[in-house]
């Protein structure tokens, strides 16, 4: 895995994540340098509250990956007790430090962990501890928190080389038709956290995949098209910032905030990305489900698939074989794809 990376894809450990990671080539893998939000595993009999480190060892054993960037879930619906103990400063995030040197290897770059209103002195132990036991940490903040991640930032490099800092300003969600505003959050960002002291990398991911499509700019019921903003966004970066690291990141094809799942009945839907749009095909099962709509993906847009995995789960579906009956199966498809046409794409620029 090379140091520097062309791609930073911004995942969490869900079942249908891993599974998308435990089917990337090795080629795709030496590409990129995934950072990780770990969550709790699911609950079972025997882990009635999760267990985040069974999460862990899946995320371990599905990237194949010693190095990537790990942080933590502040998503209360995927953490436990154990994981809320993390943000604990006593000693520098001391169970932190500990979980991470226990769980993984120490060519993990672990992300800064740190509360509103924390403590000067434990943040810095924190940064020296962890810069002790690895090659490189992470800073990662909201793109809007530039403040905050302006103090941490300086008192970071108190402890540390800004060579050994990834800094990673998530956007979250892109809306359709404001790149605008999403560029200027970035040179906002540029100008107050980083200013002339830029770190070995800087990423600023989003995600332009909706809560839900079929409806208003993000298509119609059973089937539509939207602009993937992560990639426009980018170039504009890269040619505004030239002498900045700045280094590809997004949310994998993948809407950065997870809400409650509900029970009840859901529309077979099948996504692909054409190379500048996302596209889906959604029918309900009375109207063919997951193969009718593979078979529209793949008359629409076959030439566009990448070859991968994703792409053979919705090739084989589309000739009436179903590999796959779950919405989270075929989110796993879109990841796998998604993830292989950008590390294939920005190779080539």
């Amino acid at each position: 895995m090379s140091l520097d990376p062309i791609y930073i894809p911004n995942l969490k450990t869900s079942d249908s994540e891993l599974r998308a990671l435990r089917y990337l080539s090795q080629e795709v893998r030496d590409r990129i340098l995934p950072a990780f939000e770990i969550t709790r595993s699911r609950v079972t009999k025997k882990a009635p509250h999760g267990s985040v480190h069974r999460r862990a060892e899946q995320l371990v054993e599905a990237s194949g990956l010693s190095r990537f960037v790990l942080d933590v879930t502040t998503e209360a619906d995927l953490m436990n007790e154990e994981m809320e103990a993390f943000f604990d400063e006593t000693n520098g995030y001391a169970k932190w430090r500990s979980f991470v040197a226990s769980a993984f290897s120490s060519n993990v770059v672990p992300c800064l962990l740190y509360v509103e209103g924390g403590d000067e002195a434990e943040f810095k132990r924190q940064v020296a501890k962890f810069a002790d036991a690895h090659t490189q940490i992470a800073l990662r903040t909201s793109a809007t928190d530039r403040d905050d991640a302006a103090r941490l930032y300086r008192w970071a490099l108190e402890i540390v080389d800004r060579d050994r800092i990834i800094i990673i300003g998530s956007l979250y969600f892109l809306e359709q038709g404001l790149l605008p505003v999403y560029a200027d959050r970035c040179r906002q960002y540029l100008t107050t956290v980083i200013g002339n002291q830029p770190s070995h990398l800087v990423a600023f991911p989003g995600s332009s995949f909706p809560k839900a499509v079929g409806s208003g700019e993000y298509g119609e019921d059973d089937g539509g098209e939207f602009e993937a903003l992560e990639i426009p966004l980018f170039q504009q970066l890269k040619s505004t910032y030239r002498n900045m690291p700045l280094v590809y990141s997004d949310y994998a094809a993948v809407h950065p905030i997870r809400y409650p799942t509900r029970g009840g009945t859901w529309v077979p839907r099948i996504d692909v990305f054409d190379g500048q749009r996302f596209a889906f095909s959604r029918l309900r099962s009375d109207d063919g489900g997951y193969a009718a709509a593979a078979r529209n993906i793949v008359g629409s847009y076959g030439k566009a698939l990448p070859d991968c995995w994703g792409s053979e789960q919705i090739r084989m579906a589309a000739t009436g074989v179903l590999p796959g009956r779950s919405p989270s199966y075929w989110i796993s498809a879109r990841i796998n794809m998604w993830i292989t046409q950008r590390a294939f794409d920005l190779s080539l620029e």
